[in-house]
């Protein structure tokens, strides 16, 4: 089963939303409050087996006068799901193009439509809806196991135990007599605890040691159950999974996680719409890494068996998490303050958004991005950290919400629309050597894209050299010379002019205009065009070591092209 259509109004903190997934890994991301874990719950609350309760905290500012409606259509559907004797006659259709057609056309995927609402009486209502319909029809909780969801919480410890309910449970019950295995348990409880005897909880605590270890768990020993009798005396919840002799429970987070999570994905059907909020909780990168790579191909192998992939919906505050994902695979989730209501947007420029998620994921958690032209910049902006928060109150970048990305030359402009579109404030900051085409600053400017660059056509280099004293230049030629080598300086300078011999170029340059023709302007701008030719400043160490230098002609040189240019985007972070 997958998600087509998930329609909220007045759930928590969300008044309305309309979202449209279109993968079967869709990963939710947003700053804030956006409302990411209440789409989990809402898609738990409709389809899933268990009687939930709702209070007045469960309505958008505890107005129990509107009611919460959720509506989810579903798709992929099992053939119990599209027989006529269970749901048949409440199917509707899913169109290539994403709309919902009450009577199927052809080419059109066969769907349901579960609504659940809740009034001010707390009670729960669950109906498969269609417009043609005389009567909804009423869902039971059995009517909606059948749509197999299963929230993956991970860190829920009745999925430890042999408790009723629990996936251990599940697993331990899935020949016919699996009320004889349980009493069977109880009766080896009662006698001597020596459950590892039990063949049904030896087999499932072995397929849960399997499972969890594929996840990244780590298991110290053997997993196995054990009796644990705790205060509410004996019952299937003292039988828990265990560790060698510790009780699994009391393992470290990311491994009661993963195991956990493991447990519930062995149980799981063909096809389950599984739900993960926060999937990095308590994992180190690695294990964050491995988790999804084996979902993704659970997914991948379903598909090539031509089995149902079902869809895996998860939340995530991991860079780690975004770097393992596709583009394709990302929402971006924004909510109005004011309506409160909530946007997933998923990006367009898959290949660039591609790069952005491998090299600078965590910009797409940022509240505001400035897309770099090239390395240089982000390293001088990067370098500029702590002078921005000197120059604003002590107050730095990072607590504004900021975020520098590389928007690998040409491919700018058009990086920071698709981010524009996706909800974010963004600026672009790029020099003016090659100034936009009168197409590309329309779009960028009618996409609400802020644009900050040096007045006059000039890249970075110039822009610094130009406006640099002669103490400054001395500076960036030192810094050029350590990272290049003086002899390779010293050769590029011959060879753009023959009177920058290396003798002469060793000196001060405060010395240079007694020995050449050139005036301090004329050799400022040669060493500039050396410098962008020959990639002295073109990494991004390099912009962050220069940064110090470059910051002293911001303050120096105020009417400069860069001071001017600096103290704008500066300005911007901090509005």
């Amino acid at each position: 089963m997958q998600v087509r259509q998930l329609k909220i109004s007045n759930f928590r903190g969300i008044g309305a939303l309309d979202w449209k997934p279109q993968s079967p890994l869709c990963c939710l991301i947003g700053v804030g409050d956006t409302g990411k874990s209440t789409v989990l719950d809402a898609i738990e609350a409709a389809l899933s087996s268990r009687w939930l309760t709702f209070s007045e905290v469960d309505f958008l500012d505890g107005d129990t006068a509107t009611p919460i409606c959720v509506e989810v259509t579903v798709g992929e559907l099992s053939k119990a799901l599209k027989s006529d004797e269970r749901f048949g006659l409440y199917i509707g259709g899913w169109s290539v193009t994403g709309t919902l057609n009450d009577e199927p056309e052809d080419g059109d995927e066969p769907v349901l439509t579960v609504r659940l609402t809740v009034d001010a009486t707390m009670e729960p209502i669950w109906e498969l809806v269609r417009d043609s319909a005389t009567h909804p029809r009423t869902l039971s909780n059995r009517d909606r196991a059948l749509f197999g969801l299963v929230r993956l919480a991970g860190d829920d410890a009745r999925h430890l135990t042999w408790g009723q309910g629990s996936v251990l449970a599940k697993l331990t019950g899935d020949a016919d007599d699996a009320a004889r295995n349980l009493a069977d348990a109880y009766r080896t409880a009662r006698s001597s605890a020596k459950l590892d005897k039990v063949t049904a909880l030896a087999d499932a605590a072995k397929v849960a040691q399997a499972q969890a270890s594929s996840l990244g768990a780590y298991v110290q020993d053997e997993y196995g159950p054990g009796l644990e009798l705790l205060r509410g005396g004996f019952s299937t919840s003292s039988i828990a999974l265990h560790d060698g002799s510790v009780p699994l429970r009391l393992a470290g987070l990311g491994t009661r996680r993963l195991a956990t999570l493991a447990i519930q994905r062995s149980a799981i059907t063909e096809g389950a719409i599984v739900l993960i909020d926060e999937i990095e909780h308590g994992l180190e990168p690695h294990r964050v890494i491995g988790a999804i790579a084996r979902l993704k191909e659970a997914q991948a192998a379903a598909a090539t068996e031509k089995r149902a992939v079902g869809q895996l919906l998860m939340t995530t505050h991991s860079d780690v998490a975004i770097g393992e994902i596709e583009a394709r695979n990302l929402y971006v989730g924004h909510r109005d303050r004011a309506s409160k209501c909530v946007e997933f947007h998923a990006p367009s420029m898959l290949s660039s958004f591609a790069k952005l998620m491998k090299k600078t994921p965590r910009a797409l958690f940022a509240r505001r991005i400035v897309i770099c032209e090239g390395v240089t910049e982000v390293g001088l902006l990067l370098g500029f950290r702590d002078p921005f928060c000197a120059s604003n109150r002590g107050v730095p970048v990072e607590q504004r919400g900021v975020a520098f990305a590389d928007g690998e030359g040409a491919q700018a402009p058009q990086l920071a629309i698709a981010l524009a579109a996706l909800g974010y404030p963004v600026a672009l900051y790029r020099d003016s050597d090659r100034p936009l085409t009168p197409d590309e600053t329309r779009d960028v400017v009618a996409a609400g894209v802020v644009i900050f660059q040096y007045d006059g056509a000039m890249d970075t280099e110039t822009a610094l050299f130009t406006a640099a004293s002669d103490a400054q230049v001395q500076a960036l030629l030192d810094y050029a010379r350590a990272e290049k080598t003086e002899e390779s300086v010293a050769a590029t300078l011959k060879g753009r002019d023959a009177e920058l011999t290396p003798e002469m170029t060793s000196l001060a340059f405060n010395t240079w205009e007694l020995f050449v023709t050139a005036d301090g302007a004329a050799l400022r701008a040669t060493l500039a065009e050396v410098a962008s030719k020959k990639n002295w400043f073109k990494e991004l160490h390099s912009g962050r070591a220069i940064a110090p230098i470059a910051w002293e002609i911001v303050e120096q040189a105020p009417a400069s092209a860069f001071s001017r240019c600096v103290r704008a985007l500066g300005a911007w972070l901090y509005a």
